[in-house]
């Protein structure tokens, strides 16, 4: 009689606890973890943004560690493109910071050369081009992101540098009146940083511009060829490498 209590006991305590057990299950498979991104995705956006988030600000912030990996991984086809510019004007070098603004996806929406003196449009060109096409960390809190980086290129050991002019050495170049006219008529906005190489006769080598103004890409441009095709007076013995303002 003991033995069929204890086994009727044990039946009822299994049918009071069968609807807890089921809840309990439910409850482990509610919160089991996603799965895991496959091996070939370039960017793990799995814990940074929230379609069903509310209140959400314009810019939200960016998960650094992953910025600094998505440039460090593109890293090597932006030296390309001064490598690949470097082939037929072999002293370029210098510094440039990059401002790419992100939308939710982690799409590029602008991507910018914040400052630049590598003084060539074609090689900002075609690394802002590589940094537009690339996928980016999702911002958190916002429905856009900035992601910000720096980078700077030597000119070959081999090669000499060129003179540092100030931009005082060309403001009376740019001052006359052809010039001034030419470079009003690409446009206003700005401010635009534009950077030259000027060989020693005077000619203008190279030149690149920086700027964050979103659809200032014609004036940019229209500003690079305006000053590729002026004459400045010469630097002496050997080519210099000017920055101004406009």
């Amino acid at each position: 009689m003991l033995k069929a209590s204890f086994t009727r006991s044990n039946r009822l305590t299994q049918i009071a606890l069968a609807p807890l057990l089921a809840l309990s299950l439910v409850a482990c498979g509610g919160s089991k973890k996603p799965a895991a991104a496959p091996d070939n995705a370039e960017i793990d956006n799995s814990d940074e943004f929230d379609d069903g988030m509310e209140m959400m600000q314009e810019f939200g912030g960016m998960n650094e560690e992953k910025v600094t990996r998505t440039f460090k991984r593109l890293q090597p086809d932006l030296s390309q493109c001064l490598m690949d510019a470097g082939q037929d004007h072999e002293y370029l070098g210098g510094d440039i910071a990059f401002l790419v603004t992100v939308n939710s996806e982690g799409h590029v929406l602008s991507a910018h050369a914040e400052r630049s003196n590598l003084g060539n449009y074609q090689t900002e060109r075609c690394m802002l081009d590589i940094l537009s096409k690339s996928r980016w960390p999702k911002p958190v809190g916002g429905h856009k992101g900035l992601a910000r980086n720096g980078m700077g290129y030597d000119a070959p050991s081999d090669v000499r540098p060129p003179i540092d002019w100030a931009s005082e050495e060309i403001a009376e170049t740019l001052a006359e009146d052809d010039n001034a006219e030419v470079l009003a008529a690409c446009g206003g906005g700005g401010p635009f940083e534009i950077t030259a190489y000027v060989s020693a006769n005077g000619s203008v080598l190279s030149a690149g511009v920086a700027h964050t103004v979103d659809g200032g890409e014609e004036t940019a441009a229209c500003l690079v060829g305006a000053v590729e095709d002026m004459k400045f007076s010469s630097p002496g013995s050997w080519r210099a490498k000017v920055s101004f303002r406009r």
